[in-house]
């Protein structure tokens, strides 16, 4: 029977003779519908390396290793996870972006560098909607609008008012220029036409100790940057950026109900492979992905994060990088931002 299955195996690499089809049709292995790709067949015959653009111990990370252990499983062949950073995840994007389209080399993708730094740095070495094939989105996390306990604004409307009577004398902390938590202020200000300043710091922790201690006064922050915080009332949350309230904080309200319609802001995670890949691995990869997001595992992870899941097609993936590219352009415009 060895011998008969590597046999099977040659066929499908190769145009089968009439002896060989003879063969396999005594077998009844040749369906009448005639011979399926070879890739479709075939793939995955070895293990898959996942890169994940960022150091370990991220959400980035975490989403990845939860996913890729599930695909793994459901596809029979390991996926290894490989952690490529740097350059806010320029450097292991572009690994993938020059990679072999053969479905082995997978990236998990967000936003950062699929969708900020291509509008916010004059030179990279990839395009996204060039270099990459989208497979499927897999989750979002919002942000919280966070303030300081001596800004005198219970609620999102307040804050507008105070900002206006105030041009210039609120201000607001980031982990840096050109960051998603700076963005995410960006067009907080240019849809709400304020005037508020901008306070990077170097990281997400340096910014949220610096809010706690009162010498700024407000922030967008992830929610396992901020939940520490809330309870004891060290900060306060006005309201998330996602399109649907948080479950993990179901009393703060999104920022259209808080008074801001239309805002939406959120860090997002998904799958892509290399632009040239063939069209049924980019489709059993989505396969796997969707059903890996019902594993109690991946709902856990999902869940510890404030996430959402976003699954979807390649096609809807394409659509909403499109877009987000698009959005964040617009952006760094209105706000007259300097390109890096």
């Amino acid at each position: 029977m060895k011998l008969f299955h590597a046999m099977v195996i040659n066929v499908n690499r190769a145009a089968p003779g009439p002896v060989v089809i003879a063969l396999a049709l005594q077998f009844g292995v040749v369906a009448t519908t005639g011979w399926p790709p070879v890739a479709a067949q075939s793939y995955p015959s070895k293990p898959m390396t996942l890169v994940v653009p960022f150091p370990p111990g991220a959400a980035t990370d975490v989403f990845a290793r939860a996913a890729g252990r599930r695909m793994g499983e459901l596809m029979g062949a390991q996926v290894i996870i490989l952690n490529r950073d740097g350059a806010s995840g320029v450097i292991g994007t572009d690994m993938v972006a020059k990679a072999a389209g053969d479905g082995y080399t997978l990236l998990w993708g967000s936003s950062g560098p699929l969708a900020i730094s291509p509008v916010w740095t004059e030179k990279l070495p990839y395009e996204p909607l060039r270099d990459f094939a989208p497979v499927s989105l897999f989750a979002k996390i919002p942000y919280l609008l966070i303030v300081h306990p001596a800004v005198p604004a219970k609620n999102v409307k307040e804050l507008l008012a105070l900002a206006r009577a105030h041009p210039g004398k609120l201000n607001f902390a980031s982990s840096g220029t050109g960051g998603t938590a700076h963005l995410a202020a960006e067009l907080f200000k240019s849809m709400t036409k304020i005037d508020i300043v901008h306070v990077p710091y170097r990281g997400t922790s340096l910014f949220a100790t610096e809010l706690i201690g009162g010498q700024v006064d407000l922030a967008f922050a992830g929610p396992t940057t901020a939940l520490p915080h809330l309870a004891p009332g060290r900060i306060r949350a006005l309201a998330t950026t996602g399109a649907r309230r948080a479950e993990m904080f179901p009393d703060v309200p999104t920022m259209p109900e808080a008074g801001v319609p239309g805002y939406e802001f959120t860090q997002w995670y998904g799958l892509l492979v290399p632009t040239k890949t063939p069209r049924e691995i980019v489709m059993t990869l989505n396969s796997a992905l969707l059903k890996a997001m019902d594993d109690s595992d991946v709902k856990k992870r999902l869940t510890g994060e404030a996430a959402a899941a976003a699954q979807g097609t390649p096609e809807e993936f394409a659509s909403y990088l499109k877009g987000e590219l698009q959005k964040n352009a617009k952006m760094i415009r209105d706000a007259n931002l300097k390109r890096e």
